[in-house]
């Protein structure tokens, strides 16, 4: 993004400076631009625009990325939290399916299109349901879950299996 602004600022230094020496040659009666003048700024006025909308349109998909990474571990902490408060244990359901995920007797969230989600040492309670079940002592049934973004991005969510933490790696490509 900064390289695009300098490059902007750069062109609008070219474009003043042409600008100026145009108009003040000295003899000459200017009249305006020209035609060909105008559409040169027209269409680089079109080509800025179009990077600036790939560069915003780049950075909020990312921000939707992290937001859904966000949600999830949030969902497991809270699954986590929601055993040692009560003293019973509590199930963070992963429905591979439906494509959502939520803690039992909860509102069940949904995992955008753009992930694929796999887990090693995560139980599966019925078909195509997983299940990672955090315990009131602090422990968990553990187990890794993967999420896999399309550009080839690859989340590690680790749980625990005796302590019941929740760590998350960026696994890179």
């Amino acid at each position: 993004m900064a390289g695009l602004f300098c490059l902007c600022s750069l062109l609008y230094l070219v474009l003043t400076m042409w600008l100026y020496k145009r108009w003040k040659v000295k003899g000459r009666r200017s009249r305006g631009f020209t035609l060909v003048e105008l559409l040169v700024v027209l269409v680089l006025i079109g080509i800025f625009s179009s990077l600036v909308f790939v560069a915003v349109a780049g950075g909020i998909l990312r921000s939707e990325e992290r937001r859904f990474v966000h949600s999830f571990t949030q969902t497991l902490v809270r699954a986590k939290s929601a055993s040692l408060g009560r003293g019973e244990a509590v199930r963070f359901f992963i429905d591979g399916e439906s494509r959502t995920f939520c803690i039992e007797g909860r509102k069940w969230q949904n995992i955008p299109e753009s992930i694929k989600v796999e887990g090693e040492g995560v139980g599966e309670v019925e078909p195509g349901v997983h299940a990672v079940t955090f315990y009131p002592d602090g422990s968990s049934s553990g187990g890794e879950i993967d999420l896999k973004w399309e550009g080839g991005r690859m989340d590690r969510i680790v749980i625990d299996r005796f302590l019941g933490l929740i760590r998350m790696e960026r696994i890179l490509s």
